[in-house]
């Protein structure tokens, strides 16, 4: 793992006490929900067979492509849940306790990244990173979900948890930068290598 800056080291701070406590509107839960079910359909059409979830969570989403999609090289990586082992058992997955500014996986070594109301919570100054990144590790695309918006929640010391909020196009833009955007499909954007 990458040095931390003293921003990155209070983001991680952070979310290891919103995991562990929760936030002002879930106390005690936090990173249950399932940010990706609305892609499913669309997943079942892309016949991936390696894919590396930022952000995620609890692990609902990538514990679903193990058993009902049967994917056979499944990623998780999370800040704070797989570092406080908070997520769902299974060894089917590579539960990795990282951030998105720095996967610790060899270049080219998944088809697709998923994340999903996730990168909204990462510093500014790291989506450049965060962007080339995602292009050395994954060889096809992404799937993302990003809020465009401030939550209404916050961390029980009152911190706000969303750090990059920006309208859908910057996003996008920041994305395309390496990125061939694919489509819109509801509330996900779809990008192509």
């Amino acid at each position: 793992m990458k040095q931390l800056t003293d921003k990155q080291q209070l983001e991680l701070e952070k979310y290891v006490e919103v995991y562990t406590k929760g936030t002002t509107l879930t106390p005690g839960i936090y990173g249950h929900n399932n940010w990706g079910s609305g892609i499913y359909e669309y997943i079942s059409t892309i016949n991936a067979q390696s894919l590396l979830d930022i952000g995620c969570g609890q692990g609902v989403f990538i514990n679903d492509m193990d058993i009902h999609f049967k994917i056979p090289k499944l990623h998780a990586l999370d800040i704070a849940s797989v570092r406080l082992d908070k997520h769902i058992p299974n060894k089917n997955i590579n539960w990795i306790d990282s951030q998105a500014h720095d996967i610790p996986l060899e270049d080219n070594s998944v088809e697709y990244i998923t994340s999903f109301d996730c990168l909204e919570h990462v510093l500014e100054e790291d989506v450049e990173t965060i962007v080339n990144e995602f292009y050395r590790v994954c060889t096809k695309g992404l799937i993302l979900r990003i809020a465009y918006h401030q939550a209404r929640e916050r961390s029980t010391k009152g911190e706000v948890l969303h750090m990059t909020v920006q309208p859908e196009q910057w996003w996008k833009d920041k994305f395309s930068t390496k990125f061939k955007f694919n489509q819109k499909l509801g509330d996900y954007l779809l990008f192509d290598k």
